[in-house]
Order: C-alpha cells, then structure tokens, then sequence
C-alpha cells in the first residue's frame, strides 16, 4: 500500500457504529499520528456541532483537535457565512445544528406566520434526529416559492450497531422531493467543495492524501470523481460486493488493517 501524508477518516462505519468504536480504530489512529500522518475526520453526518466529535472521541481514549473535524454540515455553514451571511434561513436540522448558524450571527427563522408574505430565502436541510411532520410541511411550503436550496450531505441513510440503518439526509430531502419536485445543492461527500475544505484543513495536495471510508457513493465516489486515492472499509455499510461504479484503491477490513 501507497505511504500517504494524509488520511481522511469517515467516522461513522468507519471508527465508530452507533455508539461503539470498532476494534482497532484508536491504535491505528495512534500509530499514524506517531508516524507523523496528518489525519482528518471526514463526516457527512451533518447533525452535530464538530465539539461533539471531540468530545465523543476522548471518551474512547481517541483525542482530536477542533480542526480535524470535517463535517458536511460545517462545510454547508462555511459556505452561507461567505455568500449569505445577511440572508434569513430556515433549517431542518437539529437544535444542535442549528444553533452552529446562530452563534456565527446567522438568522436562523423557527416559526413563519405567512407562508404568502415571508422574507426567507434560504431552505437547509441537515440530517435531523429531531424531525417531525411540521418541518416537512414547512420545508415544502417554503418551496412553493423560488429560494434557494441547500442540504447538507447526500447519504441516504447512516449506520449504528447491528447492521442498523437510519434514514439520513438526503431520505429527507428525498421525501421533499416527492412532493415539491425540487432538487437541494448538496454540500457534502462526494462533492468537490467537502475534498477542497478538507485539504485546506490538512494543507495537503489530494496526490498526499487517502480517502478511508464504508460507502462506495460517498465516501469511494468522493475519491473517483475528485482524482484522489480511496480505502473502502468493510466494518459498516459495503459489502465490497457491489456492483458499482466506483472503485476504492484497496480493499481492508477494517482501519485497522491499513
């Protein structure tokens, strides 16, 4: 296997299911770190404030820095706080998610009177653990107008122990669709904007840099479409059986065996 400078860890499926961390995971992040490797942590999921993820980390013995933490839906906020900072929000998203955008001075709209007069113009749509039926209306009532439309990542659904699956982002953006006929820009995995910030943050050329992942049409496609090299894992949703397009440069187990 190729040395890299880098690494680019997914997280879930990837160092953790659910609550648990797959064997292995801390002492290969440990040996790569004693090695001098860069490492990221490269998540669509788009529910939590990147803290979390340190937090959850130490908690298994793992420690991480703010900064390695790359998420779909931070990637999504980096890009409103550049273009359309003034601009009023609404978001289906956690209250953790969205108050990411609060403390970055960001309007964010919780409650609209007058779906026939409003001031929004921006719809986003996150992973949201807190869904219920009146986001969803809102969200398609918003639509009935020309706003633009955003969501974070592009999963479908997301795994926890067991071989569980839950519905993700894009299974929400999905039922949106159903009734809206409208399509949200995405911001995370595989699109070239996450790999970009991600570099940035490991000030790598992506030549340097692996790709480590369990799914093929995020994590393996973000690899194929952006020209950098990929790992698919086996330790979450691919079976390393799909017939698929997108082809990871190697095949392992787990992270361990990297």
């Amino acid at each position: 296997m190729k040395q890299y400078k880098g690494y680019l860890f997914d997280i879930d499926g990837t160092i953790l299911l659910g609550n648990t961390l797959i064997p292995g995971a801390k002492e290969k992040i440990e040996e790569l770190r004693r090695d001098n490797k860069k490492i990221g942590f490269f998540t669509n999921n788009s529910s939590k404030n990147p803290k979390k993820y340190v937090e959850k980390f130490k908690e298994f013995g793992i420690e991480a820095k703010l900064d390695e933490i790359i998420t779909a839906g931070i990637v999504l906020l980096s890009h409103i706080k550049k273009n359309y900072r003034d601009k009023k929000v609404y978001i289906v998203g956690t209250e953790e998610y969205k108050n990411l955008y609060r403390y970055a001075g960001i309007d964010v709209i919780d409650e609209i009177e007058n779906f026939d007069n409003h001031d929004i113009e921006i719809l986003i749509i996150a992973l949201d653990t807190e869904l219920d039926f009146k986001k969803l209306e809102t969200a398609c009532k918003l639509l009935k107008k020309e706003i633009k439309y955003f969501a974070a990542n592009e999963d479908l659904v997301y795994p926890i122990e067991n071989k569980v699956y839950l519905p993700d982002c894009k299974a929400i953006c999905k039922m949106i669709e159903l009734c809206t006929g409208k399509k949200p820009i995405y911001f995370g995995k595989p699109n070239a904007v996450m790999l970009s910030y991600a570099l940035d943050k490991l000030e790598l050329d992506k030549e340097d840099v692996v790709i480590v992942g369990d799914r093929l049409y995020t994590d393996i496609a973000c690899g194929n479409i952006n020209g950098c090299d990929t790992i698919l894992v086996l330790s979450g949703e691919a079976t390393g059986k799909e017939n698929t397009i997108y082809k990871p440069n190697y095949i392992l187990e787990d992270i361990s065996k990297i």
